[in-house]
């Protein structure tokens, strides 16, 4: 019995390094691939920048900074390809029945083949590491990075390449087709991201102010580690996400075994090899189509009945595609019954979501409940998403008109959901409990002038959005003035009087410009920039409107430099908009516009130098009025082009085109 025992167990293990030399005979020239593009990626970079001029213009502080779209191309593939040619015995019929028929438990065989694998990944990376850790004394790179980046970069690689690997194995237990098992490992890793977008992108439709982009771009790489495997190069996983991501390659690992037990071995050559698998992907697919083709239709078209097209284009795309998957034909039969019952429980869906069942369109915090305001035009200016301090308002009186403000917009819902404006209002309550209410409308400004006026012209408004309330006149050491248009002269003050004065000048024409000023649609003279306190620098645009500014330039014989002027241009074109042949809304190029309005007989050329002043002074920088202009440098060969309205445009203009 002993000897029985002890030759079973002998031809077990004669099994299984059999099985091992299978494994590096079919798969292993996977890890060799993996190595070589990792040398070429890292080392190689290394040795070819080895040169003292080369270094100097080298820019790294971690090794994923080596050739970064090279590296993320192989971890992003090289686990999948792997995943598929390893377990690619599960279906192919004849491999697979020799496979069972070895004296070896199920559970054995997956740990043998899933273990060689990620020790197959494994090995390439330690010694890309161990390559670098010998040029590291050699080839200085203390200058660029510590010997732990090094360690770092190693640790980081292989918690992804193991989570997607797992995830392609996992995946590959449900299906018995390599492409499928190849498409549907991507879609699995990228399924948390597609969904947030797909959802964000309609529950505008459904929720009046939801901010759609603001959810989009909340951090949303967290979610899938090939999105954040595409900015390793700039941050590395906190502990949280390593210890998620570890959790994650734990449970993969046991899925991954679970099913593999239960995998019928007949079930070879199916799309999917378990029947409850076939209609999660088939209507998932559905809805993930649905959603796009209601987004895309909503979006584009506008208007529920486009809305509701869009979503049933979709899902018919996406019921048809994944029969088509499953059944592995283009020629499909349709299950009539499933397809109306998903219509039937989406069009319940669709009822209950014209329902504000939650009051989330209606929901205001109180004055007191509140603990600052972010007020703006867009989610980017949001500290989520921006990197700099965003603005907030924290006087009472500011808060209160914001609430007002947000009420007069709830009110106003059934007609801004007809007609949305071109105007987006952003708008985040920071409560004192430490939740957030963030919401995001599309109005008309002009409509809501009586409360806009009223915050924009606040001293804590503007001390939050401009920069200048940074600068101490006694700490500024230089201020650049930059025109707006194509020339390539600036002004530059350096003189402590000057500059103090220039300060104070610029801060209270900031404190006296009304709403319709800062809102006009008037191009910058010019850009401002102020250099103090040695590093720091502040931003500011120089409008039309600050007119003691550009008096006190004229003063200091600073005015020609400052701005774009009759001087700057050998000549001017001038013409009826209606008269040019240019689609405007269609897209164009300045020089497609001068060309057409040289060769059009209705427009005139102005070349008095007062005439273009004029005209440069009332032109506006939007290509939308009912006159066009095109102002032509002679310097740097350019041209610039600009409009008036009838209201704007000078008479000696409207004359000459009458």
């Amino acid at each position: 019995m002993k000897w029985g025992i002890l030759d079973m167990q002998s031809r077990t293990s004669l099994v299984k390094r059999e099985i091992l030399k299978t494994i590096f005979r079919s798969v292993g020239w996977v890890s060799i691939v993996y190595f070589l593009g990792l040398f070429f990626a890292i080392p190689l970079d290394i040795i070819m920048n080895s040169s003292e001029e080369q270094r100097k213009f080298l820019d790294i502080d971690n090794l994923f900074q080596h050739n970064f779209q090279i590296q993320f191309i192989f971890n992003i593939s090289v686990p999948v390809i792997l995943s598929v040619f390893l377990f690619r015995y599960t279906q192919v019929k004849q491999y697979s029945d020799l496979m069972h028929s070895l004296p070896v438990k199920r559970a054995s065989i997956f740990h043998q083949y899933a273990l060689t694998g990620i020790m197959l990944l494994i090995s390439p990376v330690l010694l890309i590491a161990l390559i670098v850790l010998i040029l590291y004394q050699p080839m200085n790179l203390q200058e660029f990075y510590s010997i732990g980046e090094i360690f770092n970069w190693v640790g980081i690689t292989l918690l992804f390449n193991i989570v997607i690997y797992l995830a392609g194995v996992s995946v590959g237990m449900l299906t018995g087709l390599s492409a499928v098992q190849g498409a549907l490992t991507y879609i699995f890793l990228l399924l948390p991201v597609g969904l947030i977008i797909l959802v964000s992108i309609n529950l505008p439709f459904y929720l009046f102010g939801y901010p759609d982009q603001y959810y989009m771009a909340s951090k949303f790489e967290k979610f899938s580690p090939l999105i954040a495997l595409t900015q390793m190069n700039m941050r590395t996983p906190s502990s949280a996400e390593a210890v998620i991501y570890l959790f994650l390659i734990l449970s993969l690992y046991c899925l991954g075994l679970q099913i593999y037990k239960r995998r019928r071995m007949e079930a070879v050559s199916h799309a999917l090899v378990f029947p409850i698998t076939k209609p999660i992907f088939k209507y998932g697919v559905t809805f993930c189509t649905m959603l796009l083709g209601g987004g895309y239709f909503g979006e584009m078209r506008g208007g529920m009945s486009w809305l509701i097209a869009g979503y049933v284009f979709g899902a018919l795309i996406g019921y048809a595609a994944a029969e088509m998957v499953l059944q592995k034909s283009w020629r499909v039969t349709i299950n009539m019954k499933g397809l109306l019952a998903y219509t039937a429980l989406m069009a319940a869906l669709f009822a209950l979501f014209q329902f504000d069942f939650t009051q989330y369109e209606k929901s205001i915090p109180r004055g007191n409940e509140i603990e600052r305001v972010h007020f703006s035009e867009s989610f980017y200016l949001y500290s989520d998403i921006d990197t700099e301090e965003p603005l907030y308002l924290k006087e009472y009186e500011n808060i209160d008109l914001v609430r007002r403000f947000h009420e007069t917009i709830v009110k106003d819902e059934n007609r801004l959901a007809e007609i949305p404006g071109r105007d987006s209002v952003f708008i985040v309550y920071e409560l004192k409990n430490g939740e957030k209410l963030i919401r995001d409308y599309r109005i008309n400004k002009k409509e809501y002038k009586p409360f806009l006026k009223l915050i924009y012209e606040s001293d804590e408004y503007k001390k939050a959005t401009n920069e200048i309330y940074q600068v101490s006149a006694d700490a500024a050491t230089k201020l650049t003035i930059t025109p707006t248009g194509p020339v390539t002269k600036r002004a530059v003050i350096t003189d402590d009087k000057d500059l103090k004065e220039a300060i104070e000048i610029l801060t209270e024409e900031v404190d006296s410009a009304s709403f319709e000023e800062l809102q006009g649609s008037d191009e910058p003279y010019a850009h401002i920039e102020i250099f103090y306190n040695d590093s720091n620098k502040a931003y500011m645009p120089w409008y039309p409107s600050y007119s003691r500014f550009e008096k006190w330039l004229e003063e200091k014989s600073l005015l020609n430099e400052a701005r774009v002027n009759s001087n700057d241009i050998s000549y001017a074109l001038a013409a009826k908009a209606k008269d040019i042949d240019i689609n405007f809304a269609a897209g164009y190029s300045y020089e497609e516009v001068f060309e057409e309005m040289r060769d059009s007989k209705s427009a005139v050329k102005l070349t008095d130098k007062e005439q273009i002043e004029s005209s440069l002074k009332n032109s506006e920088g939007f290509v939308d009025g009912d006159y066009i202009i095109a102002f032509y440098f002679d310097e740097q060969r350019t041209i610039d082009i600009k409009s008036f309205t009838e209201k704007t445009v000078p008479d000696f203009i409207k004359e000459r085109l009458q």
